[in-house]
């Protein structure tokens, strides 16, 4: 079942709600209403985790951020793959977008985390200046995505120096379908 934008539901509850003179508001109809209203104010989200210490390296080119686990919320709306670094939605509504990293480095060298959108990069983007091993520093970034419906969202990183060995530690990456007044 699609999700409905506000609009949509405020549209359905006039055409199928009149004053009930006549007997038309029938059960289906108002089962049916319920139905939609509940899909689409329903929370949906996939998320993409690494809680304990996780290796990888990056260097003067961008490089996917892998991780450990995946779960969505509702996996006919969002479809969350933790080996591919990736959160696909496939219904309409306002993504809501989270990163946060802790992250080890070598000392004074920055890694630049960005999001991306269908393989390309976004604006949306967070640096990370190391302290030293065993020394993590947290990143974390919100972005809104207003547009198209369907989208797959990766996370790529960026080291100043190249071949730069990062430990990545309570990472998360949520992407979350808020329910929104129309459709556009």
């Amino acid at each position: 079942m699609a999700r409905k934008s506000i609009n949509e539901l405020i549209a359905q509850a006039t055409a199928d709600f009149p004053d009930n003179v006549t007997g038309l508001i029938t059960p289906a109809a108002l089962r049916q209403f319920c139905l939609d209203f509940l899909t689409a104010i329903a929370p949906a989200y996939g998320y993409l985790t690494a809680t304990g210490p996780l290796s990888q390296t990056f260097g003067l080119t961008a490089a996917l951020v892998v991780f450990s686990q995946a779960f969505d919320s509702d996996p006919a709306q969002t479809t969350s793959n933790a080996a591919q670094g990736r959160v696909a939605r496939s219904e309409r509504g306002t993504s809501t977008i989270n990163f946060s990293a802790d992250v080890s480095c070598a000392n004074n060298v920055s890694v630049t985390f960005t999001i991306n959108k269908n393989g390309t990069p976004t604006p949306w983007k967070v640096t990370a200046t190391g302290r030293g091993a065993s020394k993590p520093v947290s990143v974390a970034l919100t972005a809104i995505d207003y547009s198209d419906p369907a989208a797959t969202y990766t996370v790529t990183a960026v080291a100043e120096n190249a071949g730069t060995a990062c430990t990545l530690e309570q990472m998360l990456f949520i992407v979350g379908i808020d329910p929104v007044k129309s459709y556009t």
